[in-house]
């Protein structure tokens, strides 16, 4: 049974919803999210899979080939896509590193991995991100759970 992310309270299934996902190749796949309905809160969630990256259309394994590969990496994406994904990116690693440092201080991870990127980033990518692959899916999981996503306190990452 999940638990609510915001007051530990059960959640229920409600439905289900569409939602588009984008691999590396560009292709358009629809998964079928559930809507859960906290007992408490009455708030309602949705629970992505880790492959998903929250109000993003590509899915984690492109945007992540994008922060470490940069331009020559093998995404099916357009021009402006790309520069969209670097001004966000930028402003996001800002973010993150100040949320992964707070996270730490309350709450401090079993492996202690510190964020996997600087907190200082070159003009464009590709980034000296240097950490294992799936990078993007812990840190989003992480930021998700601790309900610091920036766009919404409702998404789920099972």
């Amino acid at each position: 049974m999940s638990r609510c992310p915001l007051c530990e309270a059960s959640l229920t299934v409600i439905g289900s919803r569409p939602r588009t996902r984008r691999p590396p190749d560009g292709t358009r796949q629809i998964l079928v999210i559930r809507r859960l309905r906290c007992a408490a809160c009455r708030r309602i969630h949705h629970e992505l899979p880790d492959c998903l990256v929250p109000y993003k259309r590509y899915d984690a394994e492109s945007l992540e080939t994008f922060a470490m590969e940069g331009r020559a990496g093998a995404i099916a994406a357009d021009e402006s896509t790309l520069q969209r994904w670097e001004a966000w990116f930028r402003a996001w690693f800002r973010y993150v590193n100040g949320c992964w440092t707070a996270l730490d201080a309350r709450q401090p991870q079993e492996t202690g991995e510190a964020p996997p990127f600087p907190a200082v980033l070159p003009r464009r990518a590709p980034w000296p991100i240097g950490a294992a692959p799936g990078w993007l899916a812990r840190v989003v999981r992480r930021l998700v759970e601790a309900a610091l996503w920036r766009q919404t306190r409702s998404a789920l990452v099972t």
